[in-house]
């Protein structure tokens, strides 16, 4: 199997590093973090739905890629606080014949609790559940109003890249949904990031997966030491 190795260490760079901030800094992220994805939400008005089936938000690419958002998490919980995966926290779908045709083998993707891997009429779904976090009326206003019930119940999985000036979530298991902090200045507005490793493992090539980037991104480990990761990476502009 070859694979490009990127560095991921310039402005133009596709992946953040998450990085541990201080109770000083805390606020500032959080603000930011909702100003700049309102920004986002803004810039693509016509690239933004609301399902009242599933009760989330959904942001698309001119590919056909979504970012789902729901608009309460704890809209999909049952007795004893088990969870409705049809009807996941948040989603990513991806067309998924780029993937078959890098030699996926469905049956043997296997994913991590809170992940769910499904392919169904063509489209690759990774359905998330991070929690049961009851969101405020406001959220079934806007996308952004979603975001910011996020930021305000799941503070820990937002993070900064202060060098490249992205903003992003973390979903679990190595993936990441992630975003420019000024989409005027920086050349990549939104980013899907996949963690490759179970795909490989279910038998496909991740060089080979067409539209998407398969890349060794620069993080930090729990120590503070630099370290290099694996990542596919879907970009998009959104004008």
């Amino acid at each position: 199997m070859h694979k490009r190795t990127i560095i991921i260490s310039s402005a133009a760079a596709l992946a953040f590093t998450l990085i541990a901030v201080g109770c000083a800094q805390t606020d500032i992220v959080a603000k930011v973090a909702n100003s700049s994805f309102k920004a986002v939400a803004d810039a693509a008005p016509d690239r933004i739905s609301y399902s009242e089936e599933e009760g989330s938000w959904i942001l698309s690419s001119a590919a056909g890629d979504k970012l789902q958002l729901a608009a309460d998490f704890s809209r999909n919980k049952g007795e004893g606080g088990m969870a409705d995966m049809d009807k996941p926290d948040v989603e990513f779908v991806f067309d998924a014949a780029p993937f078959l045709a890098a030699g996926l083998d469905p049956a043997k993707l296997v994913a991590p609790d809170g992940l769910i891997y499904e392919i169904e009429e063509g489209e690759l779904m990774l359905h998330f559940e991070l929690g049961d976090a009851a969101f405020s009326s406001e959220a079934k206003k806007s996308l952004g109003a979603v975001f910011a019930e996020i930021v305000r119940t799941q503070r820990d999985r937002i993070g900064y890249h202060e060098k490249l000036d992205h903003y992003g979530i973390k979903l679990g298991d190595g993936n990441m949904f992630e975003w420019a902090k000024d989409l005027a200045k920086n050349d990549k507005d939104i980013v899907w990031i996949l963690n490759p490793e179970p795909f490989i493992a279910a038998g496909t090539d991740p060089a080979k997966v067409e539209g998407w980037a398969f890349a060794k991104v620069e993080l930090k480990d729990d120590a503070g030491k630099t370290i290099f990761v694996d990542k596919l990476l879907k970009p998009f502009d959104l004008k």
